[in-house]
């Protein structure tokens, strides 16, 4: 009778630290950096290739940083900005910086300041959430892609408004929409040499990178590139097109990997740069000498999302190199919260689903000998909710139903592994 209660109580604990979990993971707006210290996803080199400007989280803050090259002589420049600061820019002479600067409700706006931090100043955009945003040649205009802050957050479908290209006068703080197309997404803004033409990427059924004319108005896709590509970008003088894709000899793995690729525009030639079978991200042309940096995710596809700085030649012809950041490190363990996050996880809430059954199983046993029941009733659930993972996909989103069916996928599993849990019961402990 003893044993009986503690295995009722041991199954009623494990639906409870279930139901807890999912509750957790449902109703908190979880955030997956707000612990972590390393590099964030953008950076940018000085014109005359000194110095870096990168964003660096310590402690669960992102701040814009600057280091000489090599990586030496770190320093913190954002120190008073409120939120999350990341994706900085040099003007064209080197002497201020622009970023994006997040707050709480994940709206994004420009601030610019001088290269030593001095002189910060957010612009007044009225209202529009910016994603990118470069200086033009007279460092008094700045071009930017952004949408409505109203539409921020809502699903594909319950909003006709997208991206467009904009320019903002920081003198008067006059704002002028360029381009009224409402794209669904657009990214890796740059300007040319002669500051006449805007290049950025579309996302449509895949990523084209496109010219915008400031003379004509006009946008005109450029470089066409088979297959899929990310994250590209232009040299200063428009002759090549560095950009990520996932290399064919992934494509038939478990987890593709993203390389890097230069195209020369003239010739069409294509020449991959890397083969650090990981995943490659936010290339930047050096401005002085035929090299490219980017940054390696080191850990993909996991969050939050470790990455490190690297260089290689657009020769191709040496293995890229690690440029190390004197950065600071985090003084914090935060045990507790880490702990409660994990017991929390979704990773936990397999292992309680687990748990849960294994006491059903258990229960059975004592009951009616019928060990295989719950474990089939587990895969009869797990069924059922892939089935219906297509019928939410269809009647509301695509990606709700893409989440529900790697839950059902995940309790498969797990069912499968309760009908061996079950077999080894019945093998041998027998009926009762």
């Amino acid at each position: 009778m003893k044993k009986h209660r503690i295995l009722i109580i041991f199954t009623v604990v494990s639906l409870l630290l279930m139901i807890g979990s999912i509750l957790y993971q449902t109703l908190q707006d979880r955030d997956p950096y707000r612990f972590y210290t390393g590099l964030g996803q953008e950076f940018d080199i000085a014109p005359d290739d000194s110095q870096l400007a990168f964003s660096y989280f310590l402690d669960g803050h992102e701040a814009i940083y600057m280091s000489n090259l090599d990586g030496s002589n770190v320093t913190r420049l954002s120190e008073k900005i409120e939120g999350r600061s990341h994706s900085p820019k040099f003007s064209h002479d080197g002497e201020e910086l622009l970023f994006l600067s997040e707050d709480d409700q994940g709206i994004q706006t420009i601030t610019v300041m001088n290269h030593d931090g001095s002189d910060a100043n957010r612009l007044t955009l009225d209202g529009l959430h910016v994603t990118d945003a470069v200086f033009a040649y007279d460092n008094e205009t700045i071009f930017f892609t952004a949408m409505l802050a109203s539409e921020v957050g809502k699903l594909e479908g319950e909003t006709k408004e997208g991206y467009d290209l904009y320019q903002v006068d920081r003198q008067s703080g006059q704002i002028e929409q360029l381009t009224d197309k409402d794209h669904f997404s657009m990214n890796n803004l740059s300007i040319s040499t002669d500051g006449e033409t805007l290049y950025y990427g579309l996302f449509e059924s895949n990523e084209q990178p496109v010219a915008y004319s400031l003379e004509k108005k006009t946008e005109t896709p450029v470089a066409q590139v088979s297959g899929d590509m990310y994250s590209s970008v232009f040299s200063e003088d428009g002759n090549l097109l560095a950009y990520t894709a996932v290399t064919e000899q992934s494509k038939n793995s478990s987890l593709f990997h993203y390389e890097l690729f230069v195209k020369n525009v003239e010739s069409n030639k294509v020449k991959q740069l890397t083969d650090l079978q990981a995943n490659v991200q936010s290339p930047v042309f050096l401005h002085k000498t035929d090299q490219i940096a980017f940054l390696q995710y080191e850990n993909w596809p996991e969050e939050p999302e470790e990455f490190q700085l690297m260089s290689v030649s657009l020769e191709g012809d040496v293995k890229p190199e690690l440029v190390s950041l004197d950065l600071p490190g985090s003084s914090e363990t935060y045990i507790i919260p880490k702990t409660i996050d994990f017991l929390l996880s979704e990773q936990a809430i397999a292992v309680y689903y687990v748990l849960f059954f294994v006491g059903l199983i258990l229960v059975a046993k004592r009951r009616s000998g019928k060990v295989y029941l719950p474990s089939l009733i587990s895969l009869a659930l797990s069924v059922i909710t892939f089935i219906g993972s297509f019928v939410v996909g269809f009647l509301t989103n695509p990606w709700y139903g893409i989440g529900l069916s790697i839950v059902a996928i995940t309790m498969f599993v797990c069912s499968l592994f309760l009908i061996v849990v079950s077999f080894i019961i019945k093998r041998f402990t027998g009926k009762s």
